[in-house]
């Protein structure tokens, strides 16, 4: 294809016909006066010398060629409009802003303190920072303390072997599940940078490292965050990201992008940053239109999320039954509306550990999603392992044990856990949730490892706790059924599809279940697949259990399906 160039291909039109070309699969070859170019390398393009008026041949070939030909033709006709060209990144917390860039300095001043005396600063400091904090927030600081209480004796160790404290401290603060040893590692080297306010100008933080402590002290006028990746391994997945949470919990749209693309944004500049989209983009100095654009995008985000709230507090109020949540991560938003956490799956929270993650580790994780539950039941299961789940760091030597019985292999892991899961009610009412009980014992064996006080629950998933229930509603504290499992077991097959579990046989488990639970004061939620079943769901309901817990994005589906569908069992639908 022959394209005639409206400006030369110099440094800035060639960088952005670089860019788009690389962000197809395609190969893609320009040639003019007998030379051809990669065009996916700035070097070929600017060796080409083309200037402006001057015609040159698109060569494009390969996966998604169309695509890629589709992107450079309106490059070159748009007059290499970099509006056209955005910096993509991973969204983190969904929406729209638009403000000037304020490039936050990472690096570390000069500190001489000695090591206790900084422990001690960082504690000072995070204790203030906790005690500023609305009641929602503090609780995802907390751990933070035992943090750095774990982490003094590892790093003074290593400063008396001859380390430097710099060396030491990020040693121990690097192969991590969490950005609380980010903002840890931060406060202890004294290089925790702060937006200030400025003249109210509204801005988007831009910083190499976005932590939990930088969030939680951004002035108003803050109103959006790029974050590069940083080094830790999870720090910019967005999976166990507090400084995420935070931001979400103030609808502040952030994203993660390459530490490159953060070095490129020059402070001062406008920045258009969108989270909606996938991958999400990043504009900076943008045209005028773009800018408009974008700012009545703003607008309209904003009615449109006062009216989903709305929607979702008059579909609650209008349900038959309470509807929770299962989350599978620390940063999983908990809708409005939602009546608490029905089902945390931890192994899935830690899935990408490669050992049984630590007390401080899980009591962060289990905090936040505590936390995020405004004061609802948060129901967090024991990991559940075993079988066709396997986890790394919880094996066993008979390849069928699964649920409880394989963390009664493990009690070491089992304490560990439990004990996370009591310090996490400093946030609200979480609770401990057993999985595939067999027995009454199972319960009892689980309780007397807890801390005093943890409420215990059971989740039935098998015939064979069914014929149980009874004895196991009577020493539980609340009854959870996995109708995924229960399913299997009652019709064998897979445990997936949840028109099987429409089964007469599975429902009528279900209102044995019901009964017993009832007979001992005890609620019922269910959080199998059944639970978001358009027809599964009103019959849940129309059987009495408590609450229904369902995937974050069914949730207003099964809202809806609930308050439209809130008929008797029988009348029409």
């Amino acid at each position: 294809m022959k394209l005639v160039l409206p400006d030369a291909l110099h440094a800035r039109p060639a960088n952005l016909l670089v860019r788009v070309a690389s962000e197809h699969p395609a190969t893609v070859r320009v040639a003019f006066g007998g030379r051809v170019a990669d065009a996916k390398s700035i070097i070929d393009v600017l060796a080409l010398g083309a200037a402006r008026g001057d015609a040159i041949d698109l060569e494009v070939s390969g996966d998604g060629a169309s695509d890629c030909e589709r992107a450079l033709v309106a490059l070159v006709e748009g007059n290499f409009d970099a509006d056209l060209v955005p910096d993509t990144g991973e969204g983190a917390v969904a929406g729209v802003a638009v403000g000037r860039a304020r490039v936050l300095d990472d690096a570390a001043p000069a500190d001489d303190a000695p090591i206790t005396e900084r422990f001690a600063r960082a504690r000072r400091e995070l204790e203030a920072l906790v005690a500023s904090l609305p009641e929602r927030e503090r609780a995802l600081f907390v751990p933070e303390l035992a943090i750095l209480a774990d982490l003094e004796p590892r790093v003074r160790a290593r400063v008396a072997a001859g380390e430097a404290i710099r060396d030491a401290v990020v040693a121990e603060t690097t192969l991590t599940q969490t950005d609380l040893f980010l903002d840890a590692r931060a406060r202890l080297l004294g290089d925790v940078p702060v937006a200030h306010a400025g003249d109210g100008t509204e801005i988007v933080v831009v910083a190499r490292v976005v932590a939990p402590s930088l969030v939680a002290s951004l002035p108003p006028s803050v109103v959006g965050l790029v974050s590069g990746r940083g080094d830790a391994p999870t720090h910019g997945s967005g999976g166990t990201s507090h400084a995420a949470i935070l931001a979400r919990s103030r609808g502040i749209p952030m994203a993660f992008v390459d530490d490159a693309i953060v070095d490129t944004i020059p402070d001062g500049d406008m920045v258009v940053l969108d989270t909606t989209v996938s991958p999400a983009r990043v504009w900076v100095d943008p045209s005028a239109k773009l800018l408009a654009e974008a700012r009545a995008r703003c607008d309209e985000l904003a009615r449109a999320e006062g009216d989903r709230r709305a929607r979702l507090a008059e579909l609650a109020a209008r349900a038959p039954v309470a509807v929770r949540v299962n989350v599978s991560a620390a940063s999983e938003p908990i809708p409005e509306g939602a009546a608490g956490v029905g089902l945390v799956r931890t192994e899935l929270v830690f899935a990408s550990s490669r050992r049984a993650p630590s007390r401080v580790e899980q009591g962060a994780a289990y905090r936040a999603i505590t936390a995020a539950g405004r004061g609802a039941p948060v129901t967090i299961r024991l990991f559940d392992a075993g079988g066709d789940k396997p986890v790394e760091w919880l094996s066993s030597s008979d390849a069928e044990l699964r649920g409880v019985a394989l963390l009664f292999e493990h009690p070491s892991v089992l304490e560990e856990q439990l004990a996370a899961i009591a310090e996490a009610r400093d946030a609200g009412p979480a609770r401990a949730l057993v999985p595939l009980v067999a027995g009454p014992d199972d319960v009892r064996r689980v309780r007397a490892l807890a801390p005093p006080g943890l409420p215990i629950g059971a989740m039935i998933e098998t015939r064979e706790a069914v014929a149980e229930v009874d004895a196991i509603a009577a020493v539980s504290d609340f009854l959870s059924v996995g109708t995924n499992d229960l399913t299997a077991s009652i019709l064998g097959g897979p445990r997936a599809g949840a028109d099987r579990g429409l089964d007469p046989r599975v429902l009528d488990a279900v209102a044995a279940i019901v009964r017993a639970a009832r007979a001992h004061g005890r609620e019922v939620t269910v959080c199998g697949e059944l639970a978001a079943h358009p027809v599964g769901g009103r019959r849940l309901a129309a059987l009495g259990v408590t609450a229904l817990s369902v995937a974050v994005p069914a949730f207003a589906s099964v809202l809806e399906g609930l308050a439209v569908h809130s008929t008797p069992e029988g009348a029409s639908s």
